[in-house]
């Protein structure tokens, strides 16, 4: 007996020590509150399960990137902050915009600078052709970062179109997300480096010796030619987002096309991008001092366009937040209409105050998602369902596209602020994922970005507060259960 209670005693030593260890872990990291009360339930009543998935989505990649950050003599976007910026003093914008470009600028390191022009494209193969047609017409450079390069027709193209221009003595640099091309052959890209490109990879996924960085992905999409052509937008590579290949289905995307002085941004932080994934390896890109000299060595501005911010957002940065920050706070701002557009919509506390806030002040607020049965997360798609009584009880107007999937991830303001990236309006966006997002402070563009809205409402349905009641109650249950999961989808 004695035996069987010190037996019991020990265990029980060991559940109060592990509690208040895992506990200590948790709150050093200044998670969310939601995310670390998420976190601490899942270690605590489901240890084995908890652990393992702690160390396969904890922060210990992130915290070795920001060392390495740390001890970085040069960073892209520091270095290139005063590099053509608008000659405008920011004293003489009107507000909001002030307030938002002041807000850029100081949480990301993000000048207000101008394009020559900014071209939306709303088609996806409009927009795939636009950047093939850069990509072949390329004499000195191409810069590309992709979440996604599958290895079908769409993929295989492009290598062959990098190879082409490789071997033609332009210098090709292609960065891919390790996670987001898991399915996809090695094989492919290293046909890019024997042509005579470069190609890294970006967080660890495969089991090494080093932290994994399964939940912290890079994903942005970003082509850059020649310095001062670029895209981004929501499209990756592949023939899915053409509506083509196994289970196709239409596709609908926005891609941004911009020339001029404000590429200048997106460049800085592929070559951050490009540095990082350098370090990862512990290597020196031999070329990289020189790329960035001719950076910046570029010559005074010239671009007279649209005015725009290149803004990026990332777990190793100082504001790990800038984007969601940005998008909330132009939200907030919205005088007359807001309207938005995101394939994945899980809100965090300030991105639905501000939601509910704005259409309680009046605001037309407009939630366009695609409809559940095409998105292709039917968590993530259940978790923002959840939230849908609570805007629409405040004035927002939802909408589900109908015809396929809505990847395009855009937002609009009065007649005056657009924004056009890889980030959507979930958490995992605005917390966990490497994003840019490019913010346009000019009326054509906000005007032509509402032009896309009211075509792609026009193909949707109108979410309404009776179809909600009549809801049933494993529907529900669903909801809930995916909105409790919500901080660590």
């Amino acid at each position: 007996m004695p035996e069987v209670f010190t037996e019991l005693w020990f265990i029980q030593l060991a559940t109060v020590l592990y509690v208040i260890g895992i506990t200590a872990l948790v709150l050093l990291e200044r998670r969310r509150p939601s995310a670390a009360l998420a976190w601490l339930l899942a270690l605590i009543f489901l240890p084995l399960f908890g652990l393992c998935l702690y160390v396969l989505l904890g922060r210990a990649g992130v915290r070795r990137r920001r060392r390495l950050r740390a001890r970085r003599s040069i960073n892209p976007t520091d270095v290139t902050r005063g590099l053509l910026p608008l000659e405008t003093p920011l004293e003489e914008l009107e507000q909001p915009l002030r307030g938002l470009v002041a807000l850029a600028l100081n949480s990301s390191a993000a000048p207000l600078r101008r394009a020559d022009r900014v071209e939306l494209l709303a088609d996806p193969t409009g927009a795939f052709a636009a950047m093939e047609a850069a990509i072949a017409g390329a004499t000195r450079q191409i810069h590309i970062a992709s979440y996604i390069w599958r290895d079908d027709d769409t993929g295989r193209r492009w290598i062959d179109l990098l190879c082409e221009r490789a071997r033609a003595g332009v210098e090709v640099r292609l960065l891919y997300d390790e996670f987001g091309c898991l399915g996809t052959p090695r094989e492919l890209f290293e046909r890019v480096v024997a042509a005579g490109g470069q190609v890294l990879t970006f967080g660890a996924v495969r089991l090494r010796y080093r932290p994994l960085m399964i939940n912290f992905r890079n994903h942005r999409k970003i082509v850059i030619v020649d310095g001062d052509l670029g895209f981004t937008g929501g499209l990756n590579v592949g023939d899915e987002y053409l509506g083509r290949g196994l289970g196709a289905r239409p596709w609908s995307d926005l891609q941004v096309r911009i020339t001029g002085d404000a590429v200048v941004g997106l460049q800085a932080i592929f070559l951050e991008d490009w540095l990082a994934a350098h370090s990862d390896d512990h290597a020196e890109d031999p070329a990289f001092a020189r790329q960035l000299a001719d950076l910046l060595a570029r010559p005074s501005g010239h671009s007279c366009g649209p005015m725009l911010q290149i803004v990026p957002s990332g777990p190793d940065l100082p504001f790990i937040d800038a984007i969601a920050a940005q998008l909330t706070a132009a939200i907030a701002s919205a005088q007359e209409r807001c309207w938005i557009a995101t394939p994945y919509f899980v809100p965090d506390e300030p991105l639905s105050l501000a939601l509910k806030t704005a259409a309680l002040r009046g605001c037309d607020l407009r939630l366009l998602v695609p409809l559940p049965r095409n998105n292709d997360s039917s968590l993530v798609s259940l978790a923002g369902a959840s939230y849908y009584d609570e805007l629409l009880a405040a004035g927002c107007r939802i909408y589900e596209y109908l015809p396929g999937m809505l990847h395009a991830k855009y937002l609009l303001v009065d007649d005056r602020v657009a924004a056009i990236g890889s980030a959507n309006m979930d958490v995992r966006s605005f917390y966990l994922n490497y994003e840019v997002t490019a913010m346009f402070y000019d009326r054509r563009v906000t005007l032509d970005l509402a032009e896309v809205f009211t075509r792609e409402l026009a193909k949707s349905l109108e979410v309404r507060p009776e179809t909600r009641k009549s809801l049933s109650l494993p529907r529900r249950l669903g909801e809930g259960f995916a909105r409790l999961l919500s901080p660590l989808l």
